[in-house]
């Protein structure tokens, strides 16, 4: 395989296993199966977008191929994304939590990186993939979870405007301050989730008393981000509800209620920072329920991969 700038290659000879190791490495555990063994030629270019990653993926005569994440995947590697994946030609099928779709040129779907998922490849694809921080867009689309394994047409005015932001990032090379990249790739997951949300709408629409009682939950959250003290019991007494219905209603979303909360709390931080609304690091943490100013600092730079004091506005 050779290395071209932030481009891989395939060369002749190369082996499926080195180009599931490249292209995969970055992004999760996971197994890959190809239906024949023929030469192929293949390549992926990578960017970091702030705390965005891109990649640009092809191949050619690669035979039909999947591309599958297994709970013990998982378990071995609890990478926390989700991931966008822009088809560019051919097409790509997807299949998770029960939900299967195609995509074709144009189209967007989302999957999440962590629950098992499985990928399947036309012989010869192109698309774009975009690596989203969990936090970074469930503050912006609290339903985030439930949107994977939806078409996003690419034909539609939406889905086209959302197609055409991801290939501009994707080709954007001039050279940017930290602050700018923060605010592009923000508005970039702002039309994103706007995109998403919109399109799923019909599909899922939230009828039922569990997902208005989700989303009652979740407002009350989001309404007492500031206050430090909240935690499973108080949320549960506030709706009138046993704690073990609480992390019930949250379970179906893969996750738990306080987790939930800890991602709202440093997603909120990340964008009083990037947006200037705050002015230093002890006022982003104390205005949304942070305490602990060095447990705070490591979790945002877990969550968004740098410190809070890197975006501070001077």
């Amino acid at each position: 395989m050779t290395a071209l700038g932030d481009e891989l290659v395939v060369a002749a000879g190369d082996s499926i296993d080195h180009w599931h190791d490249v292209t995969c490495r970055d992004y999760s555990a996971s197994e890959y199966k190809r239906e024949t063994g023929e030469p192929f030629s293949a390549s992926i270019a990578r960017r970091q977008f702030g705390a965005l990653s891109l990649s640009g993926v092809s191949s050619a005569g690669f035979g039909a191929a999947s591309l599958i994440r297994s709970p013990s995947d998982i378990r071995k590697d609890p990478r926390d994304h989700f991931m966008v994946f822009l088809v560019e030609e051919g097409g790509v099928s997807v299949s998770q939590e029960g939900r299967e779709m195609t995509a074709r040129a144009g189209d967007l779907f989302l999957y999440d990186q962590a629950r098992p998922f499985t990928l399947e490849f036309q012989e010869s694809y192109s698309g774009i993939m975009l690596n989203i921080p969990r936090p970074m867009l469930e503050t912006r689309l609290p339903s985030a979870g439930r949107l994977i394994a939806n078409r996003i047409s690419g034909e539609s005015k939406l889905g086209e405007l959302a197609g055409t932001i991801v290939r501009q990032i994707m080709g954007l090379d001039e050279q940017l301050k930290d602050p700018t990249i923060d605010r592009l790739g923000g508005s970039a997951l702002d039309i994103l989730a706007t995109t998403l949300d919109a399109q799923a709408s019909n599909e899922l629409l939230l009828t039922s008393r569990h997902h208005r009682l989700l989303e009652q939950v979740k407002g009350y959250m989001l309404a007492h981000l500031h206050e430090a003290g909240m935690d499973l019991e108080t949320i549960a007494r506030a709706q009138n509800m046993a704690p073990r219905t609480l992390n019930r209603v949250f379970a179906t979303e893969g996750t738990t209620p306080i987790r939930w909360l800890w991602q709202q709390r440093l997603s909120a931080s990340h964008r009083a920072l990037t947006e200037g609304r705050v002015r230093n690091v002890t006022e982003a943490a104390l205005n949304f329920g942070f305490s602990d100013l060095s447990h705070f600092s490591r979790a945002f730079k877990s969550a968004f991969g740098k410190s809070p004091h890197a975006l501070v506005r001077k």
